[in-house]
């Protein structure tokens, strides 16, 4: 890798040595809370065109990440991905990254300097307008680092002070913020230290008086509608919410009520036990299980029921608690998208194969338009899946490169911790120097004003304080960069080990069963598109001659001269079985290829019967079957080429995708060393910090996390082809 001061002053020279001034970019990128709150990319756009007119630099182009967080790396942000490519390309299409402001970059202190830093050793700048500061020279390059430590350390002092005020609003009783829970409003709104939960019923308040009628639709009271008809239904929530639609109770955005939403509602704990939880299961957590941002704290509240409705409910809704069966598990439930936009979910009704249905069959509400979307054979598509997954890992050259790609080894990718080291070596051995010439100087002028004792150790603390603060944050950058450099440095190990792993990965990946392929799936985030129409699955009829071919496991030959010679052994049919029997009728070899046409593409008799001019294949069907003349002449193309029957439940073309981590595949490494498990866990899993359940039931956990600082590469299979026919075994 070229040294990023020679490329920098490789760019310089182009403005100094008379050629064109610099050309420049600019990166926009807003988080959807900016966006929100009306800071859209046209306004920072504005800000960064007129820097660059400032300068007096050319400007080439724009890129945008509109709703992308400032925490993600810049490899999974659209516009910041593209920057990086272009800027690896010789020769370099720009020589400056203009940003409004550091927070554009990334909000966090990792996500910032990887990208400033791999762009500079490209010989790439980069400005911030708001600042006015940019990296073209030693002096800016320090100033940038000083404004972007400033900036971060901010953010954390009020991302705390904020969380900690909430933390304290809570303890104290006060409403934290937010939403209220349905059938309560906020009381006291907008006044600061007064806001409280309170029961949504009318009061007489500024929305309803106690002289005239309510128009009001407040909550509570469809609560306790609800609960009563829910009573009288003996739990189920269909005729609740479509009691609720009848008697005119909307959802808070003003929808007709479903089922799956007053159930929720209903059977929540929080509401039955009248208490408002902040920080609760869902609160983030440090990887010590420890709270980052303060305890749970527990509110009591009014009730909107009394305890003995309370006890009523649950004694009539007790059973009814949906439990999936554990007999078969849906690995892709939620990863196949349907053409209607929604989602394939598992579904196996008493008596039907196992199989996909699309989400939006399930009505929004009593009386809502359902789609039409085909239903898919879950043991078909799953198959395929993880056929698909079993490929990828098995192949080492294709997981070294996704693995160079996410420890940035690509070329210009992998940015120069030792040189920064070394700068900050240099750096703190100054300042460090420094401050022994400014203890010395400030003992002596003390010392010239007759300081003595802690008069003169306070004025020499005051003077060289903010020198010594200087030398800590040196330090502590230091130790920062120095954790990055050891980080990459495992990466390089996790990716120089790969292509052994994923052999090992691919040979455990054949015995795992369907609850951790599920896992993998989670793990690997995959999804799948349908690319094409959905034929459905097979309801009438099955087809008896693909039946038979399925049954006895063999191919469908290809009929041809040389194999119709061998079924006239067989068979001896006059004149060559090639002309009719009788005038209308089909010759022995044309009844034969509708036949195997028939298996091979699962057509249905009537089609058969317009294609070759007949009305009578079925009949044919049953003498052939009955006679034995189908057995026999079978066994004579035993040893003809041929290829698969029709599937019984034909699957669309699909495309799938998703994201590979060397940590997954160390994950499977990792289980190998642990071993399979006895009990009703096993070790967990190294990427997802989940146990592997031997029970075949999803441990309760929190959602899987990523490896610390790891981009992910997408890996992405199409739906194959049929397969090829098979060759003569003779």
């Amino acid at each position: 890798m070229r040294n990023s001061v020679a490329l920098a002053l490789e760019t310089s020279a182009r403005a100094v040595g008379g050629q064109a001034a610099l050309r420049a970019v600019d990166y926009l990128r807003v988080s959807t809370e900016q966006q929100t709150k009306g800071y859209g990319i046209t306004y920072t756009g504005r800000a960064t065109a007129a820097h660059i007119r400032r300068k007096g630099w050319e400007h080439l182009d724009t890129f945008k990440d509109e709703g992308e967080s400032g925490t993600l790396p810049w490899q999974e942000r659209p516009g910041a991905s593209q920057i990086m490519e272009l800027a690896q390309r010789t020769p370099r299409p720009f020589d400056v990254v203009v940003v409004f402001e550091t927070r554009a970059i990334g909000r966090k202190n990792r996500v910032f300097w990887d990208w400033v830093w791999t762009l500079q050793d490209l010989g790439v700048f980069v400005a911030i307008v708001d600042e006015d500061i940019d990296n073209t020279t030693e002096d800016g390059e320090a100033r940038m680092q000083e404004k972007a430590h400033e900036a971060f350390k901010e953010l954390a002092r009020i991302r705390k002070r904020t969380q900690g005020g909430i933390q304290q609003k809570a303890l104290m009783g006060g409403f934290p913020g937010g939403q209220a829970r349905y059938g309560y409003r906020i009381e006291n709104r907008g006044k600061k230290g007064e806001q409280v939960l309170v029961v949504d019923d009318c009061d007489g308040g500024d929305a309803c008086t106690r002289t005239d009628p309510c128009t009001t639709m407040h909550e509570a009271p469809a609560l306790r509608f609800a609960r009563k008809a829910a009573v009288r239904a003996k739990g189920n929530f269909g005729q609740v919410a479509r009691s609720l639609n009848a008697e005119g109770f909307l959802t808070r955005s003003g929808r007709p009520w479903a089922a799956p939403h007053i159930r929720g509602i209903l059977m929540n704990d929080d509401l039955l036990d009248a208490r408002f939880v902040f920080r609760g299961r869902s609160s983030k957590v440090n990887p010590d299980g420890t709270p980052v941002w303060g305890e749970s704290v527990v509110m009591d509240l009014d009730p909107v029921f009394s305890p003995d409705e309370v006890a009523e409910f649950r004694r009539v809704t007790a059973n009814k608690v949906r439990h999936w069966a554990a007999s078969r598990v849906y690995t892709l439930t939620g990863r196949i998208a349907s053409p209607c936009g929604r989602h394939y979910v598992g579904c196996a009704p008493s008596g039907e194969a196992p199989h996909y249905v699309c989400a939006g069959k399930t009505a929004e509400h009593p009386g809502a338009p359902t789609c039409s979307c085909s239903q898919l054979d879950a043991s078909g598509v799953e198959e395929w899946a993880w056929k698909e997954l079993c490929v990828l890992l098995g192949d080492g050259a294709r997981l070294r490169a996704m693995a160079d790609q996410w420890v940035g080894r690509s070329s210009g990718e992998r940015v120069d911790y030792s040189s920064r080291l070394a700068d900050l070596d240099q750096k703190i051995a100054a300042q460090d120097e420094a401050v022994d010439i400014a203890t010395v100087v400030a003992a002596k002028r003390a010392a010239g004003k007759g300081l003595i004792g802690s008069e003169a150790e306070a004025a020499v603390e005051r003077i060289v304080k903010p020198l010594c603060d200087e030398l800590d944050e040196l330090k502590r950058s230091r130790r920062e960069i120095e954790g990055w450099k050891a980080e990459a440095a495992r990466a390089d190990g996790r990716s120089n080990d790969l292509q052994e792993l994923a052999q090992m990965a691919h040979d455990r990946l054949e015995g795992l069963e369907p609850e951790q392929q599920r896992e993998f799936f989670h793990l690997l985030d995959v999804e799948i598109t349908l690319t094409g129409p959905n034929p459905g699955m097979h309801r009438g009829a099955r087809c008896p001659i693909g039946e038979w071919f399925r049954a006895n496991e063999q191919p469908v030959p290809i009929l041809c001269d040389h194999s119709w010679a061998l079924v006239m052994e067989s068979e001896k049919f006059p004149n060559g079985g090639t002309e009719p029997r009788q005038k209308g009728g089909l010759a022995p070899r044309t009844v034969l290829e509708a036949f195997l046409k028939k298996a091979r593409t699962g057509a249905a008799w009537p089609e058969l019967n317009t294609e070759y001019g007949s009305t009578g294949l079925i009949g044919h069907w049953g003498r052939w079957y009955k006679s034995g003349r189908w057995e026999r002449v079978m066994q004579a193309m035993s040893a003809c080429e041929g290829t698969p029957p029709a599937p019984l439940h034909p699957l669309p073309p699909m495309h799938m995708k998703g994201k590979i981590r060397p940590g997954v595949i160390l994950a499977v490494s990792d289980r190998e060393t642990h071993g399979q498990a006895s009990g009703p866990s096993a070790a967990a899993c190294c990427s997802s910090g989940r146990p592997w359940r031997a029970d075949g039931r999803s441990p309760a956990s929190p959602a899987s996390r990523s490896v610390p600082g790891a981009a992910s590469s997408w890996w992405c299979a199409a739906s194959s082809a049929a397969p090829g026919p098979r060759r003569c075994r003779r």
